[in-house]
């Protein structure tokens, strides 16, 4: 199956002709206007999973944020801004099925994401404390293959950035 791409030729037309965009889910149209920017700096072609993996980024970092903005590098206990940490992955990135799992995704600061390769020593221990063995054995041994297709993407998408939305306009609310 092709990769489903989203090129800057065909967001042209989409943004100018009403036609076009009758289809298409607002809010999605508003979400992926807000990340293209940020992505297409870099490369030409932008696919829904690099847009689904930029939200799905910020989703996690709000997700473990608490009401200051800031979170808990989940290896290091080093509190940051919510911007300033990473999204780590217990299970890479490449197995499909834990890529968007909340669970599997945790804050993590640059140094030990970067620099240290994620300190999996340390996160493995700290998975193991916070969910239970069992269960981090069934996600390191498990085979089973998802695939993602342009509508489970978008769902997803529109589910993390509603979420995104709310959490940034009750944090904002508390500081007030």
């Amino acid at each position: 199956m092709r990769k489903q791409e989203l090129n800057p030729q065909a967001f042209k037309l989409l943004w100018k002709t009403k036609k076009a965009t009758e289809n298409i889910d607002p809010i999605l149209l508003t979400i992926v206007k807000e990340y293209r920017k940020k992505t297409w700096k870099v490369q030409a072609k932008v696919s829904w999973r690099d847009i689904a993996d930029r939200v799905f980024s910020e989703y996690c970092r709000l997700y473990y944020a608490d009401d200051k903005w800031y979170v808990t590098c989940i290896t290091s206990g080093v509190r940051m801004f919510w911007k300033d940490s990473q999204c780590w992955h217990f299970i890479s990135r490449w197995v499909l099925k834990y890529r968007y799992d909340i669970n599997n995704c945790h804050p993590q600061s640059y140094a030990e994401n970067v620099m240290l390769s994620g300190n999996y020593k340390v996160y493995t221990l700290v998975m193991i404390k916070m969910y239970w063995q069992e269960y981090v054995e069934y996600i390191v041994n498990d085979k089973d293959l998802r695939k993602y297709n342009q509508k489970d993407y978008e769902d997803m998408i529109i589910e993390w950035y509603k979420f995104i939305q709310e959490k940034k306009l009750i944090i904002s609310q508390n500081q007030e």
